[in-house]
């Protein structure tokens, strides 16, 4: 039988290892956006812009099934459904954030060619994705609050 303490010990590794998924995908993130600046500065040929995108979201999709595991562990096998659906939010959250990310974008090199004007759906999307933002920095402080305790818990 596993003690209290070695099963707070476990959801804690299982938290970090989500914090540190959660990095991975924001340094994606970054690599994705400047992939974006430096095309659109010319510093990138299209070609490669598409092979970063590429193998961005391959990184993504194994983020995300890094994190749906995590998910899946906190409903079954730690039993903290709360955490499991804090974990759901943010997936859909993050699922939502680079959907915004991709139009942005798209809309952003169609308004460049010139054919039509672009501003107020650039600011549509560029209000959802602030939005988004905050929403998955309300979860991220949940989320974190569960890690503190837990650290607290384990250090007592």
């Amino acid at each position: 039988m596993v003690s209290a303490s070695d099963r707070d010990s476990q959801l804690l590794h299982a938290l970090q290892a989500l914090i540190k998924a959660q990095s991975t995908r924001m340094s994606l993130y970054k690599e994705f956006n400047d992939a974006f600046q430096d095309y659109l500065d010319d510093k990138c040929p299209e070609e490669q812009y598409y092979s970063v995108c590429r193998l961005v979201t391959e990184g993504f999709q194994e983020v995300s099934n890094d994190i749906q595991n995590i998910e899946q562990d906190m409903n079954d096998d730690y039993e903290r459904k709360d955490i499991g659906a804090l974990i759901r939010q943010l997936q859909e959250k993050e699922k939502a954030k680079l959907h915004e990310t991709v139009h942005l974008q798209i809309y952003t090199i169609e308004s460049r060619k010139g054919d039509k004007d672009y501003d107020a759906t650039l600011q549509e999307h560029n209000a959802r994705l602030r939005t988004i933002g905050d929403d998955i920095n309300e979860i991220w402080d949940e989320i974190r609050q569960e890690s503190t305790e837990l650290s607290y818990t384990l250090a007592a």
